[in-house]
């Protein structure tokens, strides 16, 4: 899929997988992820918004896709490496937009993650991009942005923020925080130092450091402290980026997606999902992201240890309840499901229901209740009260 000529890495499109999109547009091509991909292999990380030309030259190019903290293992090893023995810098995560600076075809292209000039995506029919504002931010505070002979060898990476656009973290004014870049002939991301140097000669808003502990639980622990989203961790000669995100954002992305236990029990219930590897695939298939989906693994704990509680509760009514059908002929019961046969007990079977009721007083709520359901042998009422049990012992366990 990657290869080298000239000096330069080259995409072949057509070896790409069918997890991406391919977007053409006379000599370029826009290759960006379907919404449900989540699982990334390494050699596909740069395709998460990269455009080339005919001959698989990059001409534009995002960041390589890049997890959370534990997310992707090799880059969270990388990490906790250099925590201990090298450099790591840890700069602001910031809320906003994706830009992406470029020059294609001597034309300056302020760009989202899935368009080509910033125009819509000709297969789904986005119906708005962030272009326009793009080159307002640019034009009256950093003009350098819009002059084509400036960089044109890389793609220059900013997060646009602004009032209105709110993710979770508000922001007071509209701005594009300078992030970053990468070269396009070998995609190599730029140093600190060179960021800092570029920044400094034209002026740009560059995305703030901070100093954090080097020792991973104390990270950790600092950054839950934070109000704001977290940190991006830059090792490996900044090559290497993980994300680390606050508890305070956490929990108001949780909030803004409506995740709650509640809701991760009806979609566990309603898709017949057994393993936590399970509601990770079928929640990433929806297109939850991740944050969401750690915090779902979270509820799928609590979850689990009301099912125990409900497999427990029905097999001791179901125990009862088979012990008390051997005390009469097999003819009765199924007679009970047949309107014609049912006549010819109805004496009986009003005295073996007063009999069975007594014995389902003596037990506990839920065994009482699944009793007489599993009796009357309605299947609608106990999928319900199934689901009853479990949101009842959430609520407990709460």
């Amino acid at each position: 899929m990657w290869s080298t000529k000239d000096g330069k890495v080259r995409l072949d499109i057509t070896k790409i997988s069918e997890d991406f999109n391919i977007v053409s547009d006379k000599n370029l091509h826009l290759v960006y992820p379907r919404r449900n991909l989540w699982e990334w292999k390494e050699k596909e990380k740069w395709l998460r918004s990269v455009i080339v030309d005919d001959d698989g030259f990059v001409v534009s190019c995002s960041w390589k896709k890049f997890g959370n903290y534990d997310e992707f293992k090799n880059d969270t090893h990388m990490l906790n490496k250099s925590l201990k023995n090298g450099v790591v810098r840890f700069t602001n995560k910031e809320d906003g937009s994706l830009c992406i600076r470029s020059v294609i075809n001597n034309n300056v292209v302020l760009r989202t993650r899935g368009t080509i000039f910033g125009i819509p995506k000709i297969d789904d029919g986005e119906k708005e991009t962030f272009a326009v504002r793009f080159k307002e931010v640019a034009k009256s505070k950093y003009p350098i942005l819009l002059d084509n002979s400036f960089l044109p060898d890389r793609s220059l990476m900013f997060e646009y923020v602004a009032p209105d656009n709110i993710i979770v973290i508000p922001y007071l004014n509209e701005d594009l925080i300078f992030l970053g870049f990468v070269i396009h002939k070998d995609l190599r991301i730029g140093t600190w130092e060179e960021l800092e140097l570029i920044a400094n000669n034209n002026k740009l808003n560059l995305v703030k450091i901070n100093t954090l502990p080097n020792d991973p639980k104390l990270l950790l622990e600092t950054i839950n402290t934070w109000k704001t989203e977290g940190i991006v961790a830059r090792c490996n000669n900044d090559q290497t980026f993980v994300k680390v995100k606050s508890a305070h954002y956490l929990a108001n992305h949780r909030m803004k997606f409506s995740m709650n236990v509640e809701t991760v029990a009806n979609f566990v219930e309603d898709n017949g999902i057994n393993t936590e590897e399970e509601l990770v695939q079928n929640l990433f298939k929806v297109d939850y992201d991740w944050e969401v989906v750690q915090i779902a693994k979270e509820y799928f704990k609590k979850y689990l240890r009301a099912r125990e509680i409900r497999s427990k509760t029905v097999k001791e009514a179901t125990r009862i309840h088979e012990k008390f059908k051997k005390k009469y002929h097999e003819d009765f019961w199924i007679s009970l499901n047949n309107k014609t046969e049912k006549a010819k007990y109805k004496q009986l079977a009003e005295r073996v229901r007063k009999e069975y009721a007594q014995l389902a007083n003596l037990q506990s709520p839920y065994i009482k209740t699944l009793m007489f359901i599993i009796y009357d042998n309605n299947k609608e009422k106990l999928n319900k009260f199934y689901k009853k049990i479990i949101l009842s012992e959430l609520e407990k366990i709460k």
